[in-house]
C-alpha cells in the first residue's frame, strides 16, 4: 500500500513498511471488526494487529480456539475469557476445526476437509499436508461435485475398497462408495493428530500420524510427502488417542485401552504392543454404585488421554475421565483417574500422586506440565476442557457448543468446575503452551 507526498513529488510512501512499534500503535487504536480488515491488508498489518494488546506470558496456560469465520484465533485463560487473539492471512480456504496441537503448531482441517499446520502465534503460516484425497489407496476418498472455489460438494469413501487396501487384496468385489457432505467431512473425517518435530530450524515438522473414519483408521505423512501412507489396523479397533513420544508415535486403543508404539522401520513404521487390553473398566465400580444409589441405569460418557511426563523421566501417563449423567442428560459427577503405563510390564499402573507437574486434557489434546514452570498451575492436579453437560447451562445459541473447565485433585479423583463458556461450532479449545513457541 502506498500514499503519494502531499506536495505532489512523486514520492511514494510504502505503509506496509512502517516501522513495527508505529503499526502496533495504529491497530490498537482500530477496534471491533475492523480490527480483521486491518490485519487483512499485508502480513506487516497482520503482525502488527496480532501484536497489539497484552502480552501472552510464557508461564501462563491459555485455551486456544479458531474464531467464528476462522480469520482470528484467540488464545484464553483458563476460564474460557479471551486475553488475545491473533490474525491470520486473508489467501486461501480458512480453518474450519482444529484436530491436533503441540510443538507450538495447530493441526487444522479447512473448510473443503483439507488439513494443514497452522503456526498461530506470530503471522499465522501455514504447511499444508497431503489431501485428503490423495491416501495411498487410490479409491478411498474422491471429490465429487463442486462450483469451482474448491469445495467440493460430496466425498464418495470408499471404505469397502480402504479395507481390502490394507489386507493386501488386489481383486475386490466392487460395492458402491458412500456419498458423505462436505459438512460432514470436515467435521466428522479426521479424529486426531499428532506432530513429530522436525530435526532442524528450517524444517516444520518430520512427520504428521492422523487417526481418521470414526478413529478405525491410522495414515502418517513424513514432510515433503504428497500422499498419507496408510496403517494395517483391525477391523473393529478403534482409536481414541496418538501421540509423539520417545522417537514414535504411540496409540490408544477407545476400547480395551491396549497401547502400541509405531516406530520408525525405514519409510514405514511398524507396530509394537506396549500394554494388553485392560481387563476391567476402571470407571465400573462408579458407574455400578450410581445405578444402585438411584435405582436405575447411570448414563455416561468417558474418555482417556496420553501425556508425556513432566519430569524427563520418559515415560507416559494415561488420564482416563468419565461423566455421570442422570435421564435428562445433566451431569452428576465426573471422575478422573491417573495410570502409569508401564512398558516393561505391560501394563497401566493406578497413580495418586504425579508430583509438582499438572496434567492437562481437551478435546483433542493431552500434556503434562511443570508447575515449576507454570505456577499458575496446582500441583498434583489435572486440568481439563471438554463437552459440558451443566445442567444450568442456558439453551445452547445456533452455531455454538458448550465447554466446561476444571481442575481435579488427582489423588481423590473429584472434579471441579471452574466456568463453562461457548465456543463457536468447530472452536474446539485445545491447551496451548506459550514456551513452545518462544523455544522455536
Amino acid at each position: 500500500m502506498a500514499v503519494a507526498a502531499a506536495d505532489g513529488i512523486a514520492a511514494l510512501v510504502d505503509w506496509s513498511d512502517l516501522l513495527p512499534v508505529i503499526l502496533e500503535d495504529i491497530s490498537q487504536r482500530v477496534h471491533g471488526d475492523d480490527r480483521a480488515v486491518f490485519a487483512a491488508v499485508c502480513k506487516s498489518w497482520r503482525r502488527a494487529a496480532s501484536a497489539a494488546g497484552p502480552r501472552l506470558s510464557r508461564h501462563s496456560l491459555h485455551l486456544v480456539a479458531l474464531c467464528s469465520g476462522a480469520n482470528a484465533v484467540d488464545f484464553s485463560s483458563r476460564h474460557g475469557d479471551v486475553v488475545k487473539t491473533a490474525y491470520l492471512g486473508s489467501g486461501g480456504a480458512r480453518p474450519h476445526r482444529i484436530i491436533g496441537c503441540s510443538h507450538g503448531w495447530l493441526v487444522v482441517v479447512d473448510e473443503a476437509c483439507r488439513a494443514s499446520l497452522l503456526e498461530p502465534f506470530t503471522d499465522g503460516a501455514q504447511v499444508p499436508l497431503p489431501p485428503v484425497t490423495s491416501f495411498d489407496c487410490e479409491y478411498f476418498v474422491t471429490a465429487v461435485g463442486g462450483d469451482g472455489d474448491g469445495v467440493p460438494e460430496y466425498f464418495a469413501v470408499d471404505n469397502h475398497a480402504y479395507h481390502h487396501h490394507l489386507q493386501g487384496h488386489r481383486k475386490i468385489e466392487w460395492k458402491p462408495p458412500k456419498l458423505v457432505p462436505v459438512q460432514s467431512m470436515r467435521d466428522e473425517f479426521f479424529q486426531k493428530a499428532a506432530i513429530a518435530p522436525g530435526s532442524h530450524r528450517k524444517e516444520s515438522y518430520a512427520a504428521v500420524m492422523v487417526s481418521h473414519s470414526g478413529g478405525s483408521g491410522l495414515a502418517f505423512a513424513r514432510s515433503g510427502d504428497d500422499r498419507w501412507t496408510s496403517l494395517p489396523t483391525q477391523a473393529l479397533t478403534r482409536y481414541a488417542d496418538v501421540i509423539w513420544h520417545n522417537g514414535a508415535f504411540y496409540t490408544l486403543t477407545r476400547g480395551d485401552g491396549a497401547v502400541e508404539a509405531w516406530e520408525p522401520d525405514g519409510r514405514a513404521l511398524k507396530p509394537r504392543l506396549v500394554t494388553g487390553p485392560v481387563m476391567r473398566w476402571e470407571f465400573k465400580r462408579l458407574v455400578e454404585f450410581h445405578s444402585d444409589t438411584f435405582h436405575k441405569p447411570a448414563f455416561y460418557e468417558g474418555a482417556r488421554y496420553l501425556a508425556k511426563q513432566a519430569d524427563g523421566g520418559g515415560g507416559l501417563l494415561m488420564v482416563s475421565t468419565v461423566a455421570i449423567l442422570d435421564d435428562s442428560n445433566a451431569l452428576r459427577a465426573r471422575r478422573f483417574k491417573v495410570f502409569d503405563v508401564d512398558e516393561d510390564k505391560g501394563e497401566w499402573r493406578a497413580r495418586d500422586d504425579v508430583g509438582d507437574a499438572a496434567v492437562l486434557v481437551g478435546i483433542n489434546h493431552g500434556e503434562c506440565v511443570s508447575t515449576r514452570e507454570y505456577p499458575c498451575l496446582k500441583p498434583n492436579c489435572v486440568y481439563y476442557v471438554v463437552k459440558s453437560f451443566a445442567a444450568d447451562f442456558e439453551e445452547e445459541e445456533k452455531g455454538c457448543s458448550r465447554y466446561e473447565s476444571g481442575v481435579c485433585d488427582v489423588k481423590t479423583g473429584v472434579a471441579s468446575r471452574m466456568s463453562v463458556f461457548r465456543r463457536a461450532a468447530g472452536g474446539h479449545p485445545v491447551w496451548f503452551v506459550p514456551s513452545a513457541v518462544s523455544r522455536r
